[in-house]
């Protein structure tokens, strides 16, 4: 015997047939705004990826510009001292101020430089140089991430 939910007369979806169609697109509409939230994510840690990538090479090319035997006082990420040591004493820098007057959007991280000798003889000659050893963290409050970039300069 087959029991029918619906009379003859009724045309339409019963209230299971409902219920489950809700279900399913409740599903799929999840589905769809974790993509669009984890893709979302993913353009944003790219574009702080380059402006740390950028920030670090920019940080390298000074160094290399103010050369072999430059010494600076400055105590944060601006200085361009080539002393032997690790450098700047305050590591904050900050990688995009996000165009907005408010501190509590921008991305900050860290940034240090190693300095040491070394030397080298090729063909009779002897070649002094710096080894730099740059790192640049970020973001500040949770380390995520980072950009190490290693050159040596000559005297």
């Amino acid at each position: 015997m087959k029991v029918s939910f619906r009379l003859r007369s009724e045309s339409g979806f019963s209230l299971m047939e409902v219920m489950i169609s809700v279900v399913v697109f409740s599903i799929a509409i999840v589905f769809l705004y974790q993509m669009l939230f984890s893709g979302r994510m993913q353009v944003e840690f790219e574009g702080e990826r380059r402006v740390a990538a950028k920030a670090a090479e920019l940080k390298i090319e000074e160094l290399k510009y103010a050369g072999y035997g430059s010494s600076d006082a400055a105590a944060d990420w601006t200085s361009l001292t080539m002393d032997i040591g690790t450098h700047p004493g305050n590591r904050r820098i900050v990688l995009d101020d996000r165009g907005t007057p408010d501190a509590q959007d921008d991305l900050a991280g860290m940034i240090r430089w190693t300095v040491r000798d070394t030397q080298w003889l090729d063909s009779g000659i002897t070649t002094e140089a710096k080894v730099v050893d740059l790192t640049l963290r970020w973001p500040e409050n949770w380390m995520r991430d980072s950009v190490r970039i290693v050159t040596v300069v000559a005297r």
